[in-house]
């Protein structure tokens, strides 16, 4: 097993056939109904208007001018569109349930980032100073140990954004420490598309944009940063004005979800849209990560993690700018869904919208000395491990898990199998 890690050619075989084999490849809700009514439109009718999409009644969606959109970002959509439109001409179509056409879609999009995001992953380590044979545990704990791994059976835009910032890292630690320009051209490039399918991730961008022109100032590399970051927010923002004349996301616009029979209509439930008391943060913020659907407890290797990166800022270790970074940033992401939101996520495996941040506090694997240093923890570690492959195992089930089988998800996901295998 350790030589499949250490070798790119055996790791990349591995990672397309796990991938081949972990997709759920139908539409479980709203929100993946929403997204490839924009694929299906922009396909089938050339029309960012979801009007004529199978996927239209689904209750995801706004209201404007005379037409139907979806209230997601647009740029997921998009690229989902590359991958439907060969298949469309050839007779598959998108459709509710069991879908080979969302099968494909799913494993060119969303595996191929996560793919992409544990190449660059192992690449990154090679600017710590890890030990080599470490490296292979590394890899393996961050490809399969995390609920990063569980949201890639489905279309989503945190698992776009999450691999995408990893991406992002990878290109920008090259420019860094190899002094590769044009690294931080694809650096800015993949912080901008985070940003750009996933609004809260906006502050990775703004915090390494802000190293980047501390390191070099306004010269080349950091107006190659600023024009790869620019080419993904264009499109986001010109699609938003072209639909709803405004350049927020449409899902910030309250009034876009009032019309006969939007279950949205006068809903306090819209994140985005109206603040929290603080009383309601704080024991929001303590629910969504220990609560049923505790952040924590579906990823328990940041009982170590956590700790690591603090470590690693207290210390003024290597990567400390950049530590401060991804902390704060984290903490501004979730701190945005504390303040402006009231659920918990939706129908979804634990709190979806946190899951962007796990690649970013995994490239600190490195910090854990595997032979000499926390061994008296290393049972606790390897306990945390396994535990982790096996939550994120179950939550390939199905990453929006029916609540209508069980409010705790872990259980919903175990009675989908069975029903499933029964």
């Amino acid at each position: 097993m350790k030589s499949i890690f250490e070798s790119t050619r055996l790791l990349l075989l591995l990672l397309v056939g796990v991938s081949l084999i972990t997709i759920n490849p139908r539409i479980n809700g709203w929100n993946e109904a929403s997204r490839m009514a924009l694929t299906q439109s922009l396909v089938e009718h050339h029309s960012l208007a979801i009007d004529e999409s199978v996927f239209v009644k689904g209750g995801d969606k706004v209201f404007i001018n005379g037409h139907f959109y979806s209230d997601k970002p647009a740029l997921p959509s998009m690229l989902a569109a590359i991958i439907y439109a060969p298949l469309n001409t050839i007779g598959l179509r998108l459709d509710y349930g069991w879908n080979l056409s969302y099968y494909f879609i799913i494993l060119f999009t969303i595996k191929v980032f996560w793919i992409a995001s544990i190449l660059a992953f192992r690449k990154a380590l090679t600017f710590t100073p890890i030990r080599q044979a470490g490296i292979p545990l590394a890899i393996f704990i961050y490809t399969f140990a995390s609920l990063a791994f569980a949201w890639t059976s489905s279309f989503n835009n945190h698992s776009l954004a999450g691999s995408s910032l990893m991406i992002a890292f990878f290109f920008y630690l090259k420019g860094k420490h190899q002094d590769v320009k044009p690294a931080l051209l694809w650096s800015g490039l993949f912080f901008g598309l985070a940003a750009s399918m996933d609004m809260p991730t906006t502050i990775f961008l703004l915090g390494f944009g802000l190293l980047v022109a501390h390191k070099w100032r306004i010269t080349a590399p950091t107006r190659l940063f600023m024009a790869g970051a620019l080419i993904p927010l264009t499109i986001h923002f010109v699609v938003n004005y072209s639909i709803g004349g405004t350049f927020l996301p449409l899902q910030l616009n309250p009034q876009f979800f009032e019309f006969d029979g939007s279950v949205w209509t006068g809903s306090k439930t819209l994140s985005g849209v109206s603040m929290n008391t603080p009383l309601f943060t704080i024991q929001y913020a303590f629910i969504s990560l220990f609560g049923f659907k505790g952040f924590i407890w579906y990823n328990p290797l940041l009982l170590f993690l956590v700790p690591l990166v603090i470590r690693n800022v207290r210390h003024g270790k290597e990567f400390q700018l950049e530590t401060l970074i991804i902390l704060f940033g984290s903490i501004v992401l979730m701190s945005y869904y504390w303040l402006f939101s009231s659920n918990y996520g939706g129908w979804s495996y634990s709190i979806r919208w946190f899951v962007p941040i796990l690649p970013l506090f995994f490239f600190y694997l490195f910090e854990y000395e595997y032979e000499t240093d926390w061994r008296g923890e290393k049972p606790i570690f390897w306990a945390l491990v396994i535990c982790s492959v096996i939550i994120a195992g179950i939550g390939l089930i199905n990453p929006w898990s029916n609540q209508d089988l069980h409010g705790v998800p872990i259980i919903a996901n175990l009675k989908q199998l069975w029903v499933i295998l029964s």
